[in-house]
């Protein structure tokens, strides 16, 4: 911001200049002491002329034109900062597609544990993992007479999908579900019904997706962060990487931002500022609507 703002100043000292120089340069040449209607040159009058001239406008256009070199100099300087932003942005977005290549779990369902979901579409399966906690989770609301708000839901929801639910880190769950009454109880009865359901509710995906979501924060980040660029052309480079994300990516998104995971994504403003989540189909998650938590203009609004 500081080389921008140089180069402004120096464009509005380069146009003043400029402009005093053509002020004084009309003034002169029609000035009475140098001014001659006859065809003829007085020799002691051409010489006074030149020496003023050669001296002051001259003097005047070299510093215009030393300046005009500098705010050269600087904007291609942050021409080259800008470049530089783009390059190490665009291999982040091929970090983030092998990221996403690279996926391989297995099917929630039993009858499919044989299957290996690879690429994108295991965002399918870690949807479905998402949507049976969702009903497990409501179902102990239910069963305790929780008090639970949305927010709080979809965190006890991401914390179970996230580590996982298993005997042997029961005490681990228990401590990240500490900040709520009855946080042991829950996960006793997320443990119960993760050995219930035949399915594998209890599948912890922090390994699959740690570095997809970091990389995905530091991609934003770096274009936020940068000095050089402006709020149109950052807009430009984080709307390429939201064409990048599939719905059930975003789904998956969604909830990680809204839960305690997602408290970096809020501190910093990003999801609202860049409307990361605008893509996210109307009713698509379920039984919550973006619009109650993050304000922004939805692609939906912008058809209908």
């Amino acid at each position: 911001m500081a080389l921008i703002r140089t180069i402004r100043i120096l464009w509005i000292i380069v146009a003043f200049l400029g402009l005093v120089g053509f002020i004084i340069f009309f003034f002169t040449v029609f000035n009475k002491a140098y001014y001659n209607t006859s065809f003829q040159i007085n020799p002691d009058l051409a010489s006074k002329f030149g020496d003023f001239f050669g001296g002051f406008i001259g003097s005047l256009f070299a510093i215009t034109s030393t300046l005009l070199i500098l705010v050269t100099l600087i904007k291609q300087n942050i021409d080259n900062k800008k470049s530089q932003t783009g390059s190490n942005f665009f291999k982040m977005l091929d970090y983030h597609t092998e990221n996403v290549k690279q996926l391989s779990i297995s099917h929630i369902d039993p009858a499919r544990k044989e299957d290996k979901i690879e690429g994108r579409r295991a965002f399918v399966i870690f949807k479905l993992q998402l949507i049976e906690l969702f009903g497990v989770v409501n179902k102990i609301k239910s069963d305790l007479k929780l008090k639970l708000s949305d927010d709080e839901i979809i965190d006890i929801v991401y914390v179970a999908f996230y580590y996982g639910i298993d005997k042997d880190w029961e005490k681990f769950t228990d401590n990240k579900l500490s900040r709520y009454k009855q946080g042991n109880e829950i996960a006793k009865l997320l443990l119960e019904a993760k050995n219930f359901d035949s399915k594998k509710i209890g599948r912890t995906n922090q390994t699959s997706l740690s570095s997809y979501f970091r990389n995905l924060y530091n991609a934003v980040k770096l274009i936020d962060s940068d000095q050089y660029l402006t709020i149109e052309e950052k807009k430009q480079y984080i709307k390429i990487l939201r064409a990048q994300l599939s719905n059930p990516e975003l789904y998956v998104f969604f909830f990680n931002i809204v839960s305690r995971f997602g408290k970096k994504w809020k501190e910093s403003e990003y999801i609202e500022r860049y409307e990361l989540i605008k893509n996210i189909p109307s009713g698509y998650l379920g039984d919550y609507n973006p619009k109650d938590f993050f304000s922004m203009t939805y692609e939906e609004d912008e058809i209908n």
